[in-house]
């Protein structure tokens, strides 16, 4: 019944290869975007770009009640080869998301006319932010109808297709940026009107293609049935109170730093918050690959498979995150020295206190995931979001009462995440699942911060005798370091799964690209 959608090791582990490869190349352009810009413009300039794009963080947000259960839906149905189910899904979604894509746009460019007269936008700021954030509300409003069409990437598992589609947009997006930037001089507005063009293109290649690898995906007025946007509905409406907690904690900081703090901080906490930004939604995109998988699982009823992929997916975020987040957190000023210069010192400090905020989110970095594909998301998605709301109270009492800016931003969240997840989250997980708490730590939190434990007097040392105050120097320190924290991993944390899940995948990449052995051939 569930063959259509292939659970297999090998298949996510290729993809997750590509979506690593993919976000990395984003990253590396990143990490020389921001700081060509800082160099090159005012504070009060660069800290347009955190702000707006703070404020675009809610529009996924108002639209996840009708489109967070879509991909689920559409899923199992495809699971359980009912090409019907998937088309009545998309006819019945269709206009209800064309109509809230206008009332979006209306509302959008309402808003962005009086931006001036909601955010603390300078004078002679104020058009180009106008400008931006009209930009941004239309592409929104546009994702808003054609989310449904593009389904058939996830449903199939073709994401090595769909990132080889992104890398080709992000150089559309590079080449129109590059000449923006070289032609007209440096602003903030080059960025966001490059990024809309490459959408754009994006958007028109992959719906075509996700059609074609899923022909049920299309309109068809006779299948429309209003029930099944109820069912919809009501499952995202959980998501939605996820999500509404998710982006309190991701986007209000900026926007309240902005309103009672300086450009500085913005600009200070925008930078010390990126990288751990990337990391999260790399981590992000190996939860999202394995999600069709998870969702098969339960419509088999293999509860142990979906407790296993828990176990092994939590260890392995661990790993992905600790690896260069250790680095970022114990160097933190020789880093931002490197980069931005000295004057944006606060960055430094304001890393160390985001390492601690999301370092304990990963022990259950799976659970949002397992939840989703159980169609249990209640208990979940309430304590993610009275936790960001206590968060947001905690910060305006930081940051507006105490003026403590950008540090009081950060010791907020930090506060409310090591409160709230060791407490409640962690033990929901593992009751969720039937993991005992000695099964958890054994197979989680121990094997995935031992790498991490051998690679610190390794760093330390390094320091020591090796001076990081120079690029040479502190890269030769972080390899040393980085040197230890996998042989640690190879030799001590890995299980003896995860070494045969690695041979398999190199096997595989070999296999896709070079072709098969000699030896194969025999």
């Amino acid at each position: 019944m569930i063959e259509r959608v292939e659970i297999s090791k090998r298949l996510v582990l290729i993809n997750a290869s590509s979506s690593v490869i993919t976000r990395l190349l984003s990253i590396s352009v990143l990490i020389w975007l921001q700081q060509y810009l800082l160099k090159r413009i005012t504070t009060e300039e660069y800290s347009l770009l955190p702000v707006l794009y703070s404020v675009m963080m809610f529009a996924p947000l108002l639209t996840t009640i009708l489109t967070g259960g879509i991909g689920r839906f559409i899923t199992v149905a495809y699971a359980r080869n009912d090409d019907e189910e998937v088309t009545r899904i998309v006819s019945t979604m269709f206009p209800i998301l064309c109509a809230a894509g206008i009332v979006f746009l209306t509302g959008g460019w309402i808003f962005a006319w009086n931006i001036g007269e909601i955010l603390n936008i300078s004078p002679e700021r104020l058009w180009d932010a106008r400008v931006m954030m009209a930009i941004l509300m239309f592409s929104a409003a546009l994702r808003l109808p054609l989310s449904p069409f593009g389904v058939g990437f996830f449903v199939r598992q073709r994401f090595v297709l769909e990132n080889l589609i992104n890398i080709g947009t992000e150089i559309f997006r590079l080449a129109i940026l590059f000449a923006l930037l070289l032609a007209l001089g440096p602003r903030v507005l080059w960025i966001i009107i490059a990024a809309t063009a490459a959408e754009f293109l994006n958007l028109a290649i992959t719906r075509a293609i996700s059609m074609r690898l899923v022909p049920a995906l299309r309109f068809r007025i006779s299948h429309i049935q209003w029930h099944v946007a109820k069912e919809i509905t009501s499952f995202g409406g959980w998501q939605f109170a996820m999500a509404l907690g998710n982006t309190i904690r991701a986007s209000l900081d900026p926007i309240v730093l902005n309103t009672f703090a300086t450009p500085l901080d913005v600009a200070c906490f925008h930078i010390a918050n990126l990288p751990f930004q990337q990391l999260w939604q790399l981590i992000g995109m190996g939860k999202n690959i394995l999600n069709p998988s998870l969702t098969a699982m339960y419509a088999a009823s293999e509860k142990a498979r979906l407790r296993s992929v828990f176990l092994r997916g939590n260890r392995i975020a661990l790993w992905i995150f600790l690896l260069p987040a250790l680095p970022l957190a114990l160097f933190s000023s020789q880093i931002i020295g490197l980069y931005v210069g000295p004057e944006l010192w606060l960055a430094a400090v304001l890393l160390q206190i985001n390492f601690l905020s999301l370092l304990v989110l990963i022990p259950s970095a799976m659970f949002a995931s397992v939840a989703e594909a159980t169609g249990k998301l209640r208990d979940f998605c309430l304590s993610v979001l009275i936790m960001h709301l206590f968060n947001l109270a905690l910060t305006f009492l930081m940051v507006g009462a105490f003026k403590f800016g950008a540090i009081g931003s950060c010791v907020a969240t930090a506060v409310a995440s090591v409160l709230f997840y060791p407490l409640i989250i962690w033990p929901l997980s593992r009751k969720t699942l039937d993991v005992s708490m000695g099964l958890w730590f054994g197979e989680v939190l121990w094997p995935g911060v031992v790498p991490a434990l051998a690679a610190i007097p390794v760093f330390l040392i390094g320091a020591f005798f090796i001076d990081t105050r120079t690029l040479a120097g502190l890269l030769c320190v972080l390899a040393l370091g980085a040197a230890a924290y996998v042989i640690c991993l190879c030799c001590v944390a890995a299980r003896k799964e995860d070494a045969e899940d690695f041979a398999r995948a190199l096997a595989a990449a070999r296999e896709r690209f070079l072709g098969p052995s000699p030896k194969e051939c025999q």
